[in-house]
């Protein structure tokens, strides 16, 4: 496998890496939190179609957790990043680039979930690099998955490490789990219009995701 970097980047390591397996718990409250955090109830308190994710409504035993909840598991592996082998960077210039989920059940509104990561792509794009990492999660005590996140991990500033033309690209995945949308030239069927609290992203980052973007003001 060609690739050897002089920029922080050595493709051979990076993608021999072993992730050890994570384990995390949440609660209901883990998970009415994060829906509030991303707009749940924001218009209406009492909204019948989005209070069941906040609250135990119309006598429901436990409260229903958001299919994107699944993208919290990634966090643990996020600041192991800038210790894997052959990956140099500056963290300070990582964005989260793109979300990719596949869910198999619903989401249990409160368990121990068992993380399985790997490094399923590496891409170099002259001035940044793009880091895929795939999460496939279980429930606790359970062989069967619960969901896989696919998270894009854009580095700015790290790219550049190719020794080969064209740049280095890996992904181990089918090309079909990521397809292309075109968009129609017609005029929309429908449109809706939200808007986000001005104090939502900080209530938002109590889920785990710490970035400074959500509450740094500089």
């Amino acid at each position: 496998m060609e690739g050897r970097s002089n920029h922080g980047i050595n493709p051979e390591l990076v993608l021999a890496y072993k992730f050890p397996e994570s384990s995390s718990r949440y609660t209901e409250r883990d998970a009415a939190l994060y829906a509030l955090g991303v707009g749940a109830c924001g218009r209406d308190a009492v909204d019948a179609n989005e209070l069941k994710y906040v609250y135990h409504s119309n006598g429901q035993q436990f409260i229903k957790v958001l299919p994107t909840f699944a993208a919290l598991f990634i966090l643990d592996c996020l600041p192991k990043l800038s210790s894997l082998p052959g990956m140099e960077f500056d963290p300070r210039l990582l964005l989260h680039g793109q979300q990719y989920i596949e869910i198999y059940k619903p989401l249990p509104a409160h368990s121990c979930i068992r993380n399985k990561a790997r490094i399923a792509g590496l891409h170099d794009k002259g001035k940044a690099a793009i880091v895929e990492i795939e999460t496939t999660s279980y429930a606790d005590g359970s062989e069967e998955p619960l969901c896989m996140n696919r998270t894009t991990i854009y580095l700015r500033g790290a790219g550049g490490f190719s020794k080969s033309s064209p740049p280095y690209s890996f992904a181990s995945y089918s090309g079909h789990q990521t397809p292309s949308l075109k968009i129609p030239k017609t005029q929309p069927f429908a449109s809706y219009e939200d808007t986000t609290r001005p104090s939502q992203a900080l209530l938002y980052r109590l889920s785990g995701d710490y970035n400074p973007l959500h509450s740094d003001p500089t």
